[in-house]
């Protein structure tokens, strides 16, 4: 009799394990998806970051303004327009790319000026990238400023 009483009292607890994970499962999907959407939007962000600090890279040693729009967009594995790449020669204000432009090198230079790229002015497809929505979790924005600053290098 003793063993009967054993196995009714193990039945009364089969599926127990199936209901604690049924409880449990929501949150872990909610925790794991979060966790892997804010990777992916931080991973893209960075990516752009470096392009914008390519293309300073690029206007710092010479380059041109249709150099500096390639490399950001190679870098940063997009397509970019003229119109979203901003380069900045402190303190004048900054300006879209022109192909043919040079933003440092030009003689009478000062050696130690700083040239800056912005990207603004992005497709739809990347502004979504600033925004993260996780079920049951207020929104999270990250912050938008890509920019990549470079001192410029020789005076040409």
């Amino acid at each position: 009799m003793r063993q009967r009483k054993t196995k009714t009292g193990l039945r009364r607890e089969d599926g127990a394990a199936a209901v604690e994970f049924a409880l449990i499962v929501g949150l872990l999907a909610m925790l794991i998806f979060g966790m892997m959407e804010y990777g992916l939007a931080f991973w893209q962000l960075q990516n752009l970051r470096a392009a914008s600090r390519e293309g300073a890279r690029v206007a710092a040693i010479g380059g041109t303004g249709s150099q500096v729009l390639n490399s950001v967009n190679q870098e940063g594995n997009v397509t970019l327009t003229s119109s979203s790449v901003q380069v900045c020669l402190p303190p004048s204000a900054c300006q879209n790319v022109s192909s043919a432009q040079k933003y440092c090198g030009l003689s009478g230079q000062p050696i130690d000026q700083s040239v800056v790229v912005k990207l603004t002015n992005l497709p739809a497809s990347l502004q979504s990238i600033f925004t993260i929505s996780i079920p049951l979790l207020p929104t999270i924005t990250l912050n938008p400023d890509l920019s990549g600053t470079f001192r410029c290098e020789g005076t040409g």
